[in-house]
């Protein structure tokens, strides 16, 4: 039986979790997410009652080392952090332990919730604990995940009703760039030294789509629940390696599950 892209992924950063967060680039960029969240925070639109809910939760699915985690946590009594990699997830307890937060407060859990039909958790969480979570956040890993429309309808159904769904991913860029230059810019993988332009990256197996238009996101928000929409681009370029012209601009967005 051929590998899913879901097992290339498990697979690939198992073995990477330990080297790609040492890369400047991969620093910058999660600096520049991280900012971006923590000065923004009421564009979020989380639920005004929920820094007075004890029971308040985000899930920080696909959660890496725990970029979204680490600069929301103080918003929610619970973070929970869902990853294919248990490679990843040793960084996100290890993000955990930096932050001074329990497991209580800070939860690494190994699954896949985003397939037809539910797969158990490790350690397994019950319907309850896998519900009615105030925000939910995917960060980076759209651009991962094969069948996105399911991907977004699977994670809405994790929110309580008036949550927040949250991406964060790469935006298409074939207009006008923020310095004003036209751009026809995509992530496809290939190292931007003209040596190498041919050469695939490590990871490109595991991509399936490069980037996304803000059109495209909308119609997998409302197409799956979601209304009052709101997309916003960083103001500055991210530098990628793995980018044709060695840039890619991201792109922040998030609904509210009606």
């Amino acid at each position: 039986m051929a590998e899913t892209l879901a097992e290339k992924n498990q697979n690939y950063w198992n073995h990477a979790a330990e080297s790609v967060f040492k890369d400047q680039w991969v620093h910058d960029l999660q600096a520049q997410i991280s900012d971006f969240l923590i000065a923004n925070i009421d564009w979020l639109s989380i639920p005004s009652d929920t820094q007075k809910t004890p029971s308040a939760k985000l899930m920080d699915y696909a959660c890496g080392n725990g970029i979204v985690s680490r600069s929301l946590h103080r918003h929610f009594a619970q973070c929970l952090g869902i990853d294919l990699s248990e490679g990843m997830l040793t960084k996100y307890r290890a993000t955990a332990t930096d932050l001074g937060l329990s497991e209580t407060q800070m939860m690494a859990v190994q699954g896949n919730l985003l397939t037809s039909t539910l797969e158990p958790t490790i350690p397994a969480l019950s319907r309850e604990q896998l519900s009615n979570f105030d925000l939910v956040a995917i960060c980076m890993a759209l651009h991962h995940i094969d069948d996105i429309n399911m991907a977004i309808g699977k994670l809405a159904g994790r929110l309580r009703p008036g949550g927040v769904l949250l991406i964060i991913d790469w935006a298409k860029r074939d207009s006008v760039a923020p310095d004003g230059n036209e751009s026809t810019s995509h992530h496809q993988h290939q190292y931007h030294d003209p040596k190498n332009q041919h050469k695939p990256h490590p990871a490109s197996h595991t991509v399936s789509h490069d980037s996304f238009t803000k059109e495209q996101i909308f119609g997998l928000f409302e197409g799956n629940g979601c209304g009052n929409t709101s997309l916003v681009l960083a103001d500055k370029l991210s530098q990628v390696p793995g980018a044709r012209t060695g840039q890619m601009q991201l792109f922040f967005a998030r609904a509210t599950r009606l």
